[in-house]
């Protein structure tokens, strides 16, 4: 669920054109199959607890629990036959005539016949965009809830605030919160600020739906990498024909993970996606 509203120290003249705006995001999700109802406010209040503008609730959504997903995709890739070697760091490759040398940092030399990056924010230097830089975001895991809404247990929501705030549920009954992002890549690290921003995370979830949260149980900080135009680069690296970069800059990392298996093993194939200039590297 999407939900948002006006600010009204800079918005308030602009109401119809947001809510518009609004509409419009809501008819594209249709129009590509997306199941959504855009909520007034006051179905919202009424059936959510929540005073804003309106939301959009889509019905095609789902959550999980990021551990377990990524063990059960690798389970997944070794059964298939892939081979999972851990720990290990490459620190340089070169692209050979029919495929690629990857160096490691203890002296070995692993070859394959491409080779794909999918490594987080840590790239090689060869690798390093102009283009995206690192912020910092804040994260909760609040106590468990017992009388929890029942419409909270099984509905993801964003709200599109300046800065956001999203929550979910786990399977505890503990509500996942977080947002509070900053244009700085080293707050993430400062346990005051990690305290400060916890504390500002809960204010706001209770202050949007009025379910008291409490002191938070967990708390956490990390750096965030994102771009100008919000897209990842899932891409060849430059110079090269067989080494391939896929960097998850900005949000939605699982869509964006499954567009760019799509578009790396078409390449690998031979042929070319046709999203695949969407993402190409610039």
């Amino acid at each position: 669920m999407f939900v948002f509203t006006s600010d009204p120290q800079t918005l308030c003249a602009s109401v119809p054109r947001i809510h518009r705006a609004w509409v419009y995001f809501f008819s594209a999700r249709r129009r590509i199959g997306i199941r959504a109802e855009f909520l007034g406010p006051a179905r919202l209040l009424e059936t959510y607890g929540m005073a804003r503008d309106g939301a959009i609730l889509s019905h095609d959504s789902a959550s999980a629990n990021p551990a377990q997903l990524a063990a059960g995709l690798l389970r997944a890739a070794q059964k298939r036959g892939a081979i999972i070697a851990a720990p290990v760091e490459v620190s340089d490759f070169a692209e050979l005539p029919s495929g690629v040398a990857l160096a490691t940092a203890d002296g070995r030399v692993l070859t394959a016949e491409h080779a794909v990056f999918c490594t987080g924010y840590e790239f090689l230097e060869k690798m390093q965009n102009p283009l995206h830089r690192m912020t910092s975001t804040w994260a909760i895991a609040t106590r468990e809830i017992s009388d929890m809404p029942e419409w909270m247990r099984d509905t993801i929501v964003w709200e599109a605030s300046d800065p956001y705030l999203y929550f979910r549920a786990d399977p505890s009954g503990r509500l996942i919160a977080g947002g509070e992002d900053e244009e700085t890549s080293d707050k993430n690290t400062r346990p005051s600020v990690l305290r400060r921003k916890a504390r500002e995370i809960a204010s706001k979830l209770e202050a949007l739906t009025g379910v008291p949260v409490g002191k938070p149980d967990f708390r956490w900080a990390a750096p965030f990498s994102v771009t100008d135009d919000g897209l990842p680069i899932i891409d060849r690296v430059e110079g090269h024909e067989r080494v391939y970069a896929v960097m998850g800059f900005g949000g939605n990392g699982i869509t964006f993970s499954m567009i760019a298996a799509q578009i790396v093993a078409t390449a690998i194939d031979g042929g070319r996606d046709p999203d695949a200039g969407l993402f190409a590297l610039r």
